[in-house]
């Protein structure tokens, strides 16, 4: 046996395990796009929270309630969340709304009970905020609550509770 006859031997050899190696990486790198891309991400919920982030930077700058809320005396009932904070929720889901916001405020002394109220969308999702703490039911809207404390322009204090709801299962939850 010659020096000639070993070196081909081994390379028939060393060109199995290039193609064993071939076969392994392409078939882990296949395994890791499927399973990323088979992988639903759901974003309502950071979709909620962004959505009260937004409405708590427009009722409240600094610290202090933004002015067009109040009226004369007391609130104003004619505020238009949707327009004063420059929200558009125009979906391709054109025949039915797939948000519900709501903001209470409270008197800082009493928790109770709302002063003033402001909700938009479908308030029919409500009750899925009950649901969603149950994990059976993986496929219902995602709630977002925050609170947080605000003056208006005369320093009388305000609790603020928000309340954001998204649904969109159609295309988020499988």
């Amino acid at each position: 046996m010659n020096f000639n006859q070993i070196k081909k031997g081994s390379s028939k050899i060393m060109s199995v395990y290039w193609f064993a190696i071939l076969i392994l990486v392409t078939g882990g790198i296949s395994i890791m796009i499927f399973s990323f891309h088979n992988s639903p991400y759901d974003v309502r919920e950071l979709e909620a929270e962004i959505m009260i982030n937004k409405v708590s930077d427009c009722l409240s700058n600094g610290g202090i309630l933004n002015e067009d809320l109040f009226g004369e005396e007391e609130f104003n009932k004619e505020f238009e969340i949707l327009e004063e904070c420059h929200f558009n929720f125009n979906t391709e889901f054109e025949d039915r709304i797939q948000y519900y916001l709501e903001i209470n405020f409270y008197d800082i002394t009493n928790f109770e009970n709302s002063i003033f109220k402001i909700s938009e969308g479908s308030k029919e999702f409500k009750a899925d905020c009950e649901l969603q703490k149950d994990k059976e039911y993986g496929t219902i809207s995602k709630c977002a609550e925050k609170t947080f404390y605000s003056l208006d322009k005369d320093k009388n204090q305000f609790f603020v509770k928000t309340l954001s709801i998204i649904r969109k299962t159609e295309k988020n939850a499988r």
